[in-house]
């Protein structure tokens, strides 16, 4: 079976769409094969990887071919290539901020990505990674934490997006049924970390002392580099010079190691 990774918090301009990029790019070095998701309607991920609008259906048409039964296994039409990266992914458009009413139509809404993604199709993946929106109460969330076994929250090393951990737990805990969550997350990941502020290191220590080895040992350091690289369209994993790459390239190496235990 893949690895899929829902990768989401509630609070936005974390990095989360950076995280994702870079974790998928990790793991591709690291010899996996991987499958990045966009959901969210603004594309961001789509546009770092250099999606132009081609014709071709994207994650809202093949949502839309669950819903209506259009039962197919043949979904090499969806997936995109970025040569760059060596990357497959699934792209979104602004069609997708109308996909809720055709989820929510669905006799099991909960359950069109589990349907999807759970498919032979889509075991050729070690790994699938969901980009989500910051909205974790909608459908489109509600199905990528129903479909992944494992979560991933990226937490900007400041107080408000270490105050939405809890919820964003109790949200998990809550789609999966289960009393004890550990086993589902994949990690805490700090991100925007400046190591030379009292808030940072208080977040960092805090959320350490709070959840224990779920949090991953390196943190995403705050640097300009990482701004950059949406204009360069390019991850930072695969540059020597990079310590948010670095650390991007850490984190890889310790979801295949608790992956594997």
């Amino acid at each position: 079976m893949s690895n899929i990774i829902a990768i989401a918090i509630e609070k936005g301009g974390v990095g989360k769409t950076t995280t994702t990029l870079n974790i998928g790019a990790g793991l591709r070095q690291l010899g996996q094969n991987v499958l990045l998701v966009d959901l969210d309607q603004q594309s961001h991920l789509s546009r770092w990887l250099e999606f132009q609008p081609d014709g071709r259906p994207t994650i809202s048409e093949l949502i839309y071919q669950e819903v209506s039964h259009i039962h197919s296994n043949n979904y090499v039409d969806f997936i995109r290539h970025n040569e760059k990266e060596n990357l497959d992914f699934i792209p979104a458009n602004k069609m997708l901020g109308g996909i809720y009413a055709i989820l929510g139509a669905d006799g099991e809404s909960n359950t069109v990505f589990s349907r999807i993604f759970r498919s032979e199709f889509f075991q050729q993946y070690d790994y699938i990674l969901f980009d989500c929106p910051t909205a974790v109460d909608n459908l489109l969330v509600s199905n990528a934490l129903q479909c992944s076994n494992k979560l991933l929250l990226p937490v900007q090393a400041e107080l408000l997006a270490y105050e939405g951990v809890p919820a964003m737990l109790q949200r998990f805990m809550a789609i999966k049924q289960v009393r004890d969550i550990c086993p589902f997350i994949q990690g805490l990941l700090v991100t925007m970390y400046n190591g030379r502020t009292n808030m940072s290191n208080e977040v960092y220590n805090t959320l350490f002392d709070s959840y224990g080895e779920l949090v991953f040992k390196e943190a995403v350091p705050m640097l300009q580099e990482a701004r950059n690289s949406t204009e360069t369209r390019s991850s930072l994993v695969g540059r020597r010079s990079s310590k948010v790459g670095q650390a991007y390239m850490a984190a890889a190496h310790e979801i295949i190691r608790r992956n594997a235990e």
